[in-house]
């Protein structure tokens, strides 16, 4: 079963890696360090969810959610980059500025899903792998997975208690409809999501790997609690990166042309 990530915060940056490929290919694998054994889990899967739902905000704060904006700075290997994140029902955009001329996009707009990579080759809107667009597609719900989860034909489970970096967590499991999951730990005392773990398919190695997620610096933006850094890392292939968030913004208009691929 591949587990797939689906971050709080809706990001996952492999964007360099084609450009990385030395490394993915020529540094020996250093696969993620295990978990250790689970305790048993003195609350059931959905009262984890109900503790989370309440931590955030509570469930109708979150059900009134219908666009985020996100805007921040993007850093890898001590290059930074602004990074905006527009989020509508079904509609997702990504946009990395990488240079005065070079901008990475991905976008779902309804039924089109495309990407604009020019570092790596992609010089005009393209239509995204199938894989990427599985994922994409899942980050148009500003949401998120764990609201209304059932409902969403995603199934929640139970792993159990355990300490994470010196924090007691519980692990929650959300297994998606295809099959895929992501695992989510839930910090004991707020309830809040402090890593998530999932794979990612990554085709120049033609396989998924372990992806790490880490949340920090919760703020309050419109009655919901929202990380404002996150970083990813997956020792598998060296890499590692972070998004710090300057500005999160809820249920303001977005422009829908802001989603569409540009002509020419």
């Amino acid at each position: 079963m591949n587990r797939k990530i689906f971050p709080l915060t809706l990001i996952l940056l492999l964007t360099a890696c084609k450009a990385s490929e030395t490394q993915l290919f020529h540094k020996k694998p250093e696969p993620m360090a295990p978990d250790p054994a689970p305790q048993a889990s003195d609350l059931n899967a959905d009262q984890l969810i109900a503790r989370y739902l309440t931590a955030r905000g509570g469930e109708p704060q979150l059900k009134s959610i219908t666009t985020v904006r996100m805007t921040g700075t993007w850093t890898r290997d001590d290059n930074t980059s602004p990074i905006t994140v527009l989020i509508s029902p079904g509609r997702f955009l990504r946009r990395i500025a990488q240079g005065a001329e070079v901008t990475s996009i991905n976008a779902i707009d309804g039924p089109s899903a495309w990407q604009l990579n020019p570092r790596n080759g992609i010089v005009k809107p393209t239509p995204m792998s199938a894989k990427d667009e599985v994922r994409f597609r899942r980050l148009a719900d500003p949401q998120g997975p764990l609201v209304d989860a059932k409902a969403k034909g995603n199934k929640p489970e139970v792993v159990g208690r355990m300490t994470w970096n010196g924090t007691p967590v519980y692990k929650l499991k959300l297994t998606f409809s295809d099959g895929d999951a992501t695992y989510y730990y839930l910090d004991a005392k707020s309830f809040l999501p402090i890593r998530v773990v999932g794979s990612q398919y990554v085709p120049q190695l033609n396989k998924n790997i372990d992806i790490e997620l880490t949340y920090q610096d919760y703020r309050n933006v419109g009655g919901v609690k929202w990380p404002f850094q996150e970083k990813a890392r997956s020792p598998e292939i060296n890499f590692s990166q972070s998004i710090t968030w300057a500005k999160i913004e809820v249920n303001q208009p977005l422009d829908a042309a802001a989603f569409k691929a540009p002509k020419g």
